[in-house]
């Protein structure tokens, strides 16, 4: 009984050892990046498709008006058609007063069907305010299922950990 107990504590053992499942277990926690964001210099007739305004709240007020509570914010726009790719031809981002902050693509790309590419307002970025936004402007050469266009705001204070979501909002039809 007791060789029984040895053998099994060493099979584990050096199973637990064996550098190639560790290498199996890193693989399979590594995030994709987007692979379908392709850039297009293709001027297609637009069917369809929006400009849309996507609410970011990267600061908060917390407590009182003086103090604020910043959080990283993630614009994320989904291609949810399984068939067609969209074309996205604006991502800017915009402060308070509604200056142009930056304007994250200088060149119209291509979001293949089913995937999604997503940018990024970093914790430390202040320069937006309490009511900054992006306007995000698509569209596609064919009928498609409207994109998911959403900011997922994330951050923390001490050990809780907050977050949230805003879905964009249709400003103009093309």
């Amino acid at each position: 009984m007791n060789k029984f107990i040895i053998i099994a504590l060493v099979s584990s053992l050096l199973y637990s050892c064996n550098p190639e499942k560790k290498y199996r277990e890193r693989e399979r926690r590594e995030v994709p990046s987007s692979s379908e964001f392709k850039p297009s210099n293709h001027i297609h007739k637009m069917l369809m498709g929006q400009s849309v305004y996507v609410p970011i709240y990267s600061s908060l007020y917390n407590e009182y008006e003086e103090k604020l509570f910043h959080m990283t914010a993630i614009l994320s726009i989904r291609n949810i058609s399984p068939k067609n790719s969209i074309t996205i031809s604006k991502v800017d981002y915009f402060d308070t007063n509604g200056k142009l902050i930056k304007s994250f693509i200088n060149q119209q790309f291509t979001l293949g069907t089913m995937s999604s590419k997503d940018f990024v307002i970093p914790e430390s970025d202040l320069t937006g305010g309490t009511g900054a936004n992006f306007i995000v402007t698509w569209g596609s050469d064919k009928p498609i299922s409207i994109p998911i266009i959403e900011a997922v705001m994330i951050g923390s204070i001490g050990t809780k950990g907050f977050s949230f979501s805003s879905r964009g909002k249709e400003i103009e039809a093309h």
